[in-house]
């Protein structure tokens, strides 16, 4: 793995830096897209969501995520010789945008589609922000753990629980976003 290894350890903090700032980039496009929807009746725009949201979240909570639309490769090969600051910035970045590299569930999908039908520039932001951080947690983790490799295993077996937890916290800001 590119980021456990000894010359990428100390390159952390700018490998997360390139992934919020690839997220707020996300953020920003995925907002101002939400600005083109706002013209449209809101019943209209809740009329595509919530099949697509109740397809994607069944999926989350049955432990089976969708595979939607998405990059498979998980390391750019082009940044590994680059041990300074371009490589895990440049690859933090793209892995911030989500366009790059491998996500393991539909519910930032869910997110965007949220985010362009119902938000704004504002809400893209805090979207971005809100991937990014979640991006960010997963190899911050792994390298203070102690036991990259153990918790690697952990990681994976939890895979379908973390993936349900993840989908229950998205219901309830559903919640608080749309009940009176």
């Amino acid at each position: 793995d590119l980021l456990s290894s000894s010359v990428w350890r100390d390159k952390l903090p700018i490998f997360v830096a390139g992934l919020l700032a690839g997220a707020m980039f996300s953020g920003v496009i995925t907002g101002a897209l939400g600005g083109l929807a706002s013209p449209l009746p809101s019943w209209l725009r809740l009329g595509v969501l919530a099949p697509a949201l109740t397809v994607i979240l069944a999926f989350e909570l049955a432990g089976k995520p969708l595979s939607l639309v998405q990059n498979r490769r998980l390391v750019p090969q082009t940044v590994i010789p680059d041990n300074q600051v371009r490589g895990p910035l440049q690859f933090g970045f793209e892995m911030g945008t989500g366009v790059r590299t491998f996500v393991p569930t539909a519910l930032p999908h869910a997110l965007i589609l949220l985010v362009v039908l119902f938000g704004g520039l504002g809400p893209g932001l805090l979207a971005g922000l809100g991937f990014g951080l979640g991006r960010a947690l997963m190899p911050t983790a792994r390298q203070y753990s102690g036991d990259p490799q153990g918790w690697d295993s952990a990681m994976l077996g939890s895979m379908t629980r973390i993936g349900r937890t993840s989908a229950v916290g998205f219901l309830l800001c559903l919640a608080v976003l749309f009940l009176p």
